[in-house]
């Protein structure tokens, strides 16, 4: 039959599509497909399994050697400086050398000058250990002359071990200053020493001796171009 010219069977779907016996594109004898809601794009985790997602590069697998674990470099032991302390040999010579000496002072004749003629003084030594034993200091007072002003001056001794010589080095309140270097033997030494004399550069050999336990000699000797020459002799006791 047709109404208004609308086939029956037009209703009959009508009514069925307003009832949801049938979905878009299904007919009532088919269940109903279930849709997935996608979201929006935006708000998606990316995901490599998602085939709404844009394929990216494959990841490279990091090579063995980046996976092990970082070695230690070797380091080599090193010992440590071997601890510098005072001389033995330095000390069993000067110990004998410590305390207050009088001297009796000798210049011989010219030491003093062209002409000069001998000439006796009075110094005063004073030797001590300082610098926890790696030097001795002495400390010397010459008493005035007829001819010479009084003088007042240091000298160090100390030791090299590697040149195996006992050091020595002194100035004094007139100018001098010297330095040098002399092995010790024995009760002496000797110091082969350059330096600078009343203003003029010298050579000038120089001893120090111990005479049993109260008795001390020293002596200087000044190179002049012709060999040394004593220029000074001290004779102490404590």
């Amino acid at each position: 039959m047709i109404t208004n010219g609308v086939t029956p069977s037009f209703f009959v779907a009508l009514a069925m599509f307003s009832s949801g016996s049938i979905a878009m594109g299904q007919t009532s004898s088919t269940k109903p497909a279930t849709q997935a809601v996608l979201a929006p794009r935006a708000a998606r985790t990316t995901n490599a399994a998602d085939p709404f997602e844009e394929p990216s590069a494959p990841m490279k697998a990091a090579p063995s050697s980046a996976l092990a674990a970082p070695t230690k470099p070797k380091t080599t032991a090193v010992a440590p400086p071997a601890q510098n302390l005072p001389s033995k040999e330095l000390e069993n010579f000067m110990k004998g050398l410590e305390g207050s000496w009088k001297c009796d002072t000798k210049f011989p004749a010219g030491a003093l000058g062209p002409g000069a003629q001998p000439l006796t003084a009075r110094t005063d030594f004073v030797i001590r250990k300082e610098f926890g034993g790696f030097s001795w200091h002495c400390e010397f007072k010459l008493a005035k002359t007829s001819t010479t002003a009084p003088t007042n001056g240091m000298f160090q001794i100390g030791y090299a071990a590697g040149i195996k010589q006992a050091t020595f080095l002194s100035y004094d309140s007139v100018g001098s200053a010297m330095m040098g270097a002399g092995a010790l033997g024995g009760d002496s030494v000797t110091f082969a020493e350059e330096g600078f004399l009343k203003g003029a550069k010298v050579k000038v050999r120089e001893t120090l001796s111990a005479k049993g336990s109260r008795k001390l000699f020293h002596k200087v000797e000044i190179e002049q171009g012709n060999g040394y020459q004593a220029m000074a002799e001290d004779t102490c006791s404590k």
